[in-house]
């Protein structure tokens, strides 16, 4: 198979789709097992409460349940709030990826008005310098491509109306927006992982 590039950007909106689809597809399972296990915790507390009110593990064991349902189907949603919150700062983004035989590299591109600046790890932190100050090479911070060789990662994909998702080892996910690929590019990527068994 030829290789082949697209280009596109994500929106706020299809990050947010795409992270539910991630979540649905890797930690629901996980959730309702640990759901299931607190409610048990809950029910204990529960009986433990009503055969003697005076029972403190039976308040204790009912609060921890609670607590712990609460939080297990809460925090996903506030890990999006803040990933979303965190990509809204970076502002547009236009990417470019690169399908080929072994690998897929992709890549964020540096716009022709986007202005770059040069960071270095100092010992006050992350800094940016001006274009006239020495950066010992280990300091500086490089811009590298993702490269995701088709032999080492465990890779899926999923198609759905607006767009392709490629999950990368059940922890890292691209977004492939539709409306950014012609019917042509949209032919090769959904070829391109059934002949990979993406």
């Amino acid at each position: 198979m030829e290789s082949f590039e697209i280009k596109y950007d994500n929106t706020l909106d299809e990050i947010s789709k795409g992270y539910s689809l991630f979540w649905k597809k890797y930690a629901l399972r996980r959730t309702i097992i640990f759901t299931i296990v607190y409610a048990i915790a809950l029910g204990v507390g529960i009986d433990f409460v009503v055969r003697d009110y005076t029972n403190m593990p039976g308040y204790i064991l009912t609060v921890i349940g609670l607590g712990m349902i609460f939080s297990t189907w809460t925090k996903p949603y506030y890990a999006k709030k803040r990933l979303l919150k965190t990509l809204e700062s970076f502002g547009e983004e236009r990417y470019s990826a690169v399908f080929s035989e072994k690998k897929i590299v992709i890549d964020t591109e540096i716009l022709p008005d986007e202005e770059t600046e040069t960071v270095a790890v100092t010992s006050q932190g992350v800094m940016t310098v001006g274009e006239d100050v020495e950066i010992p090479e280990e300091q500086m911070i490089k811009h590298e491509k993702t490269n995701i060789s088709l032999r080492t990662e465990k890779l899926d994909s999923l198609e759905t109306e607006e767009m392709f998702l490629l999950f990368v080892n059940k922890a890292l996910i691209y977004i492939f927006p539709k409306r950014c690929l012609d019917e042509e590019q949209k032919g090769k990527l959904k070829d391109y992982f059934e002949d990979k068994n993406i």
